[in-house]
């Protein structure tokens, strides 16, 4: 298993990371995304990268986050891109439902960094909520990149066959075990080749730990999900979306 998207430079692991990494391993994951998503986190997600050798990084800055964008940031993060650890940009996008930052900045900032992910030829991880036609809007001006993930897939089966046609894939973590999300039918529509399997830890843990703190060893929970939703032997699944997790990165 490959969690395609984790936060483990997160402060509620600062207690017990080296044991959060051993319980990975023992429940299979083989390679752990580390997404930064401020400056902060562009050294944090490169110093786990370094420590783990299961952990690639990920750097971008959150649209949360892009009221703090400029152009020592944007320097930054083409300097952390040219690491030989980071096989993605990301987090980057919109999210018109907090508003954490204004929507020009968020804008600005996601225009820019898609331009550096062209400049870098990196994949590119998007966060999008509340902000679907915005986002397409920006693509559409900008270009898609050739290899990108929505984190943490929630939307609508509309949506998802849009950024399907548009080549990318869609990371599925433990919403899709909650007994009122609508994923698991979203997903029976689609094909296991768009779905790539994530956490998004320290958030969003799947059922039977809903409310706890997530970390990827609980992925087995969200693979033995969608092994029932598209009716397939786990084990097959495992080898399929850990191939599009290799497609993905490109390497």
């Amino acid at each position: 298993m490959i969690d395609s998207h984790a936060h483990l430079h997160h402060a509620d692991f600062d207690g017990d990371r080296d044991a959060v990494v051993q319980r990975l391993r023992e429940a299979g994951v083989t390679r752990v995304l580390e997404v930064g998503i401020d400056r902060p986190g562009l050294d944090a997600a490169l110093d786990l990268a370094a420590r783990y050798p299961e952990v690639a990084a990920a750097v971008g800055c959150h649209p949360h986050e892009a009221r703090h964008w400029d152009a020592a940031f944007a320097a930054d993060l083409r300097a952390a891109a040219a690491e030989e650890s980071v096989v993605a940009v990301g987090e980057i996008g919109l999210d018109f439902y907090r508003d954490y930052s204004p929507r020009d900045d968020q804008e600005r900032a996601f225009r820019e960094q898609l331009a550096i992910a062209r400049e870098t030829g990196l994949p590119v991880v998007f966060h999008v909520r509340a902000a679907e036609a915005d986002f397409l809007r920006v693509l559409d001006a900008e270009g898609d990149p050739p290899r990108a993930v929505l984190h943490a897939f929630s939307h609508d089966a509309a949506f998802a066959r849009e950024c399907v046609g548009r080549g990318f894939w869609l990371g599925v973590g433990g919403m899709v075990t909650f007994p009122k999300s609508r994923l698991p039918d979203v997903l029976a529509g689609l094909s296991p080749d768009c779905v790539l399997l994530e956490t998004d830890c320290p958030w969003l843990a799947p059922l039977p730990h809903r409310g706890k703190r997530n970390e990827p060893a609980r992925l087995v929970h969200v693979l033995a999900r969608l092994a029932e939703i598209w009716d397939l032997p786990a084990a097959e699944l495992e080898a399929r979306l850990d191939a599009n997790f290799v497609r993905f990165c490109g390497r």
